[in-house]
């Protein structure tokens, strides 16, 4: 895991905060809930610890937390048993998630950061092949303090696989439905090549490399495949000489460096094939449902990778094509995950205008003949304006990875 859902959470209650461009790796979990157990004496193995410290172990989950204050404050955990535990600060009520820490080994101590207000909370301790314990519930009166106004941590209720199981047959059928539509357009480039029409190949490449970029396969999510497809020679020892480089970069390198067809129609076949195998193979793929989060955040995060960056252009400069992309296929992603992030997230309208902010810029680089401005032939102040806005909708974009992760429920 990455950030912790209590670091990730405080950022969500105000605007002003900006997350990291990193991937985010999720935290909500479908946690349920137990009786508190009890145990004979255990071991202590933090001796000396704090006396504002809690501890955890695989019976007691906070049994020592009596009382709380409002406000900003960093929870201590002391985990005095002998099993890593996952502890987690919930509302015993609805199991709304305020913050976690991950992993806590035995015998060592973390902080987790919340700003509390008015309501119930509770430890709930999650211990490596065990069953989940709740500690007792904590009231906490008084409204944080005024400095802390409008940054209460917000409950995040955690998604299970369940919750998921309609979204993953969406993205399914999402991905089935782009993948005829490009089987076509690789079949038109090819046959482009095939008849010695170079003009035509560029004219026709563009909208088939978009229409593969839709998809959502952004961080391998198709396998060797994706490599296949569009792979990049700098992943490779020999570079853009390398035999192994294919698929849409290949044919983007020959076409905008004097390559005969001749030398095409080889790379074009086998691009062609790779998407008619992707095509065949994909139905019957099992996706992981804790990918469809990570993927709405990771498609523009691998925008500002290679795209802004200028790593994948091998020529042809249509790199702002290739983000316009990019963002359908992040919007297409959204759109299945709505139901679920719009009780839990409430950036979702700041997300969709970053979104919309972003392609504005984008599409006024489409050029009346169908062109796109490269990003070298750029202003300074277009190109600070796109990196402003996609690194923003990145951002924005990090916490639906945390918010949409499910984990198996072990109660």
């Amino acid at each position: 895991m990455g950030l912790p859902l209590s670091k990730i959470l405080p950022r969500l209650a105000s605007p002003k905060v900006v997350l990291p461009l990193t991937a985010v790796a999720v935290a909500c979990a479908a946690v349920a809930g137990t009786a508190l157990h009890h145990s004979p004496a255990k071991p202590r193995y933090a001796a000396g610890l704090p006396a504002d410290a809690l501890t955890v172990d695989a019976y007691d989950c906070g049994a020592d937390w009596t009382s709380a204050k409002p406000g900003k404050q960093n929870l201590l955990i002391a985990n005095t048993g002998i099993e890593t535990t996952e502890v987690y600060l919930v509302d015993p009520g609805s199991g709304a998630i305020y913050g976690e820490l991950v992993g806590l080994a035995p015998g060592t101590t973390d902080q987790m950061p919340v700003v509390l207000g008015d309501g119930t909370y509770a430890l709930r301790c999650w211990p490596a092949d065990a069953d989940p314990v709740t500690g007792p519930g904590v009231h906490v009166t008084g409204s944080a303090p005024a400095a802390m106004a409008g940054t209460v941590t917000p409950g995040v209720l955690p998604v299970s696989r369940e919750d998921l199981t309609g979204p993953v047959k969406q993205y399914q059928a999402y991905v089935e439905d782009g993948l005829s539509k490009l089987k076509p357009l690789v079949q038109k480039l090819q046959a482009d090549l095939a008849a010695g029409n170079l003009d035509a190949a560029r004219a026709d490449w563009v909208p088939a490399h978009q229409q593969y970029e839709r998809l959502g396969g952004a961080y391998d999510a198709f396998g060797d495949l994706g490599d296949a497809i569009d792979g990049l020679p700098s992943d490779l020892p020999g570079g853009v000489g390398d035999s192994g480089f294919g698929g849409f970069h290949r044919l983007e390198y020959g076409l905008w460096h004097g390559q005969s067809a001749a030398d095409l129609t080889g790379p074009a076949a086998g691009l062609a094939s790779s998407v008619d195998k992707l095509a065949a193979q994909f139905p019957t793929a099992q996706i992981d449902p804790l990918q469809l989060g990570l993927r709405t955040h990771e498609i523009l995060e691998d925008a500002v990778r290679f795209e802004l960056s200028g790593q994948s252009d091998q020529g042809s400069g249509t790199t702002l094509a290739t983000v316009d992309a990019n963002i359908d296929g992040t919007q297409a992603l959204l759109g299945i995950l709505r139901p679920l992030l719009t009780p839990r997230d409430p950036d979702l309208p700041r997300i969709d205008a970053a979104l919309t902010r972003l392609r504005t810029l984008a599409e006024a680089q489409h050029r009346p003949d169908g062109s796109w401005t490269p990003l070298a032939q750029l202003t300074t102040a277009q190109r600070e304006a796109l990196n402003s806005a996609a690194g923003g909708a990145v951002e924005l974009l990090a916490p639906v990875a945390t918010i949409c992760e499910p984990r198996l429920d072990k109660s």
